[in-house]
């Protein structure tokens, strides 16, 4: 995931950049010093006017928030993160974690409920009315000595082992909801860990653009003391402004970015209460790169949703067995007591069973239907296989080329590369400060810097995501 934000491309970036090019163009045509500022004052003139229209609302137009330091600043608590403190309170807290753990606590339930017997029936039959005594609810008849009462009680008794395949399919739930769950915590870490790699890319290039922020209002106050003088053309100032109004357009866009990061950080947290985490490095993600074969391997074995692919496949064939022990009807069998006399000696006592005949209906597409969802998760399996090694495959090639293309960094430039770039940009604004180069120079200084911090950043960030990114399709830690 490439993390780098555009330069918003403003009107007034636009015009300033043709401006530049058409003065060098008639600059070396040999057109004069008096055409080119006049030239160049009107041009700047227009296009602050048409960047008044069509600039983006201030910064205090935006959620009543002028800087990520008034947020800090506000009652949100502001917390210097600790990674492997914030992974132990995201496997505790995260609601979406303890949500799909339900659902294995469900499965399990679900088992133990399927491997209960069916309960007996009980059944009472006596008088209502009575029309030798005249009496509601009188089962004793005075002529035949006779007490009309029957008892019977009976009980559903499954055939062809239907009931040790109902549990046995319930009990395959289980496993898909644990696999289910895993899948889902494997998907949350990593977006923990983008999480954490987005806020800190945000606020360091935060912290680049407050630093030229900084020093182009120094250099706007010390041209405006100029111009007072007569020493610097107001021109200068209308070309400072509309720099640093470009470079505050470009950390507004990462303060509204790092502010999306933090509430997707507080959800994952499961904060109830909004926090402010700042990142303060990232884990160093530089170690030796494991085997390609090693990848597929873990892979192979560990990633949950391959698990609950075979899983799938259990299931189905444990269906298949219970449509198959269905086609055989239940059977019901009872005992009857029917009326005693004065005596109390019984009537009539009787055993009974009863059954469907399966003469028309014998599940018989039901059974069709699970041999058919039984090729289908053969199939879904063998899709799921390949999806895998495909995931890890890439994956572990994306690795490759970001690993490559540090190492090329560091081959090029050596480990003092960002200390090079921190005085390039030191001197640019000494030098400008001093009058050693003019602004065209300074503004390019600077938009070299800003390039170059964004790459530097973007690959360590790459590196850090894609390390990760290894972790997930592998479901191991391939890369602590």
């Amino acid at each position: 995931m490439c993390l780098k934000l555009p330069k918003p491309s403003s009107f007034l970036t636009t015009f300033q950049g043709s401006l530049f090019r058409t003065q060098w163009f008639f600059k070396a045509r040999g057109v004069s010093k008096l055409s080119l500022n006049l030239f160049g004052t009107i041009t700047l003139v227009v296009s602050l006017l048409s960047f008044n229209v069509f600039s983006s609302p201030p910064i205090s137009a935006i959620n009543g928030v002028n800087s990520i330091q008034e947020l800090k600043n506000s009652p949100v608590d502001t917390l210097v993160l600790s990674i492997p403190s914030a992974e132990q309170a995201f496997t505790k807290r995260n609601l979406s974690l303890k949500i799909a753990k339900y659902n294995v606590n469900i499965a399990t339930d679900n088992v133990n409920n399927a491997r209960l017997w069916y309960n007996p029936n009980l059944y009472y039959q006596t008088t209502l009315y009575n029309q030798e005594s005249h009496r509601f609810f009188s089962d004793y008849y005075p002529t035949s000595n006779y007490s009309d009462e029957t008892i019977q009680i009976q009980e559903l008794i499954t055939l062809a082992g239907r009931h040790s395949a109902t549990w046995q399919l319930a009990e395959v739930g289980i496993h898909q909801a644990q696999f289910q769950y895993d899948d889902l915590l494997r998907n949350l870490q990593y977006a923990f860990y983008s999480t954490v790699s987005s806020i800190y890319y945000n606020q360091k290039m935060i912290a680049v653009y407050q630093y030229e922020i900084v020093h182009l209002n120094h250099l706007i106050a010390i041209t405006k003391t100029l111009v007072e003088k007569g020493n610097a053309s107001a021109l200068a100032v209308i070309q400072l402004q509309a720099q640093l109004q470009d470079i505050i357009a470009q950390e507004l866009n990462c303060q509204n970015a790092l502010l999306g990061n933090q509430q997707d950080f507080n959800v994952l947290l499961g904060n109830q209460q909004p926090l402010f985490y700042r990142v303060d490095s990232l884990p160093n993600s530089l170690h030796l790169l494991p085997t390609f074969q090693a990848v597929l391997d873990s892979a192979e074995h560990h990633r949950p949703d391959l698990k609950l692919a075979i899983a799938g496949i259990d299931y189905a064939n444990k269906n298949l067995k219970l449509q198959k022990a269905t086609a055989l009807p239940d059977m019901t069998v009872g005992t009857t007591v029917v009326g005693t006399n004065s005596s109390g000696a019984v009537g009539y006592t009787g055993l009974f069973a009863s059954m469907d005949l399966p003469v028309f209906n014998r599940n018989q597409y039901n059974i069709l239907a699970a041999k058919d969802g039984f090729k289908q998760a053969v199939v879904n399996d063998s899709l799921m296989l390949a999806t895998v090694r495909q995931q890890a495959t890439g994956a572990y090639l994306t690795l490759l080329e970001v690993d490559k293309q540090w190492q090329k960094l560091q081959m090029r430039y050596g480990p003092n590369y960002s200390n090079d770039i921190e005085e390039l940009i030191k001197n640019a604004f000494l030098n400008y400060e001093n009058r050693r180069i003019d602004l065209l120079t300074l503004i390019s200084y600077l938009g070299t810097y800003t390039d170059a911090k964004t790459n530097l950043l973007n690959l360590q960030v790459q590196y850090y995501n894609a390390a990760k990114n290894l972790n997930l399709n592998c479901a191991s830690e391939m890369m602590k």
